[in-house]
């Protein structure tokens, strides 16, 4: 298994998009919030994506040498299109908009419609975390519908994640990003890379059997939401936002995609920065105080495993598993690059 240091596997990353097309300072955008996800422990967001990645750039669903542009804006609010670029750097380019009209005007809210894959929501409201500035972001069904609804039998949602970050003056911010389906897709492939099996209760072969074999999803099969009819819930409001209200279906494209939603405010808006510090920390601390339960050593507020991740993987590198970096070497020979260890 080969690790790498941060900086390794971002200019790894960088060279492969660049041989598929895009300018210098797309392919570091992509590469910089596919490496950030490996720091942060989620695997299943970086360098795992680059084949899907080149196989849409090639069927042209992604169109690498694309910028995201403002069709329409308030001092308040935004909405882009991503022209099909890149989604991490649409993602990067909205949420940099957000969290600049946010900290100019108190609250904005930016959609984005004709948007690739992002990936990791985390990626981005972490960034608008550490500029004070809290974050609230969702999307719907992307790609082909994996997941199926409370009480149905075949999939029609997305893994529709969604995620919210809070500033954190006294360290990482405070941060959920989860799918609503029991488990997200690229985790799925993450076991399959690692032969692995997965937890029960999360997917369903093609046949709507209970499985554990990663393989199984891959061949036809569909996730379930999580936590039965609340995870379902929440798909469904992550679907409506990013779809319906922003008119993400009113613009064309070569795939059929909801669209992001983002809603950000100005960490100071209610109150100075230094009160809402001292009552954060006081409250987190309340919390994290709690006795361990019997096989726990303490008590986390989100954000904090993916903050020791990256202490980790800092001082150690990043470890790669096998087949994802045979598979990553055979997409970049694709391009014209030959890779090594």
């Amino acid at each position: 298994m080969p690790t790498f240091t941060q900086r390794e596997l971002e200019n790894i990353t960088a060279s492969i998009f660049r041989s598929a097309g895009a300018p210098d300072d797309l392919a570091q955008q992509v590469a910089d919030v596919l490496v950030d996800n490996h720091m942060a422990g989620h695997d299943s967001h970086g360098i795992l994506r680059i084949p899907e990645y080149l196989n849409s750039i090639q069927d042209g669903e992604i169109v690498p040498t694309a910028r995201p542009e403002i069709l329409q804006e308030t001092p308040n609010s935004a909405l882009i299109t991503g022209h099909w670029a890149l989604g991490q750097a649409t993602g990067l380019f909205a949420t940099e908009l957000a969290t600049k009209k946010a900290k100019a005007n108190g609250v904005a809210v930016v959609s984005v419609v004709q948007a690739a894959h992002t990936g990791r929501l985390a990626a981005f409201t972490d960034r608008a975390a550490r500029e004070d500035v809290v974050m609230f972001m969702a999307i719907g069904t992307v790609d082909r519908p994996m997941t199926a609804p409370y009480g149905g039998a075949a999939a029609v949602l997305g893994t529709n994640p969604v995620a919210f970050s809070l500033p954190n003056p006294a360290g990482a911010p405070v941060t959920l990003d989860i799918a609503t389906s029991a488990i997200a897709a690229g985790k799925v492939k993450v076991a399959k890379a690692r032969h692995e099996s997965l937890p029960p209760d999360v997917i369903l072969d093609k046949h709507g059997n209970p499985s554990v074999n990663p393989q199984d999803f891959l061949d036809g099969g569909f996730l379930l939401p999580f936590g039965g009819h609340k995870g379902y819930a929440l798909a469904v409001i992550a679907e409506l936002l990013s779809g319906p209200l922003i008119g993400a279906e009113a613009y064309p494209g070569v795939t059929a995609r909801s669209g992001i939603f983002i809603f950000a405010l100005d960490a100071q808006l209610f109150r100075p920065k230094s009160e809402y510090a001292t009552a954060l920390a006081h409250r987190l601390g309340q919390i994290t105080g709690v006795p361990p339960a019997p096989g726990f050593e303490k008590v986390l507020v989100p954000g904090e495993p993916e903050a020791h991740t990256r202490a980790q993987r800092t001082a150690n590198g990043i470890p790669i598993p096998d087949d994802t970096w045979t598979a990553v070497c055979a997409a970049a020979r694709g391009v014209g690059l030959e890779l090594h260890p």
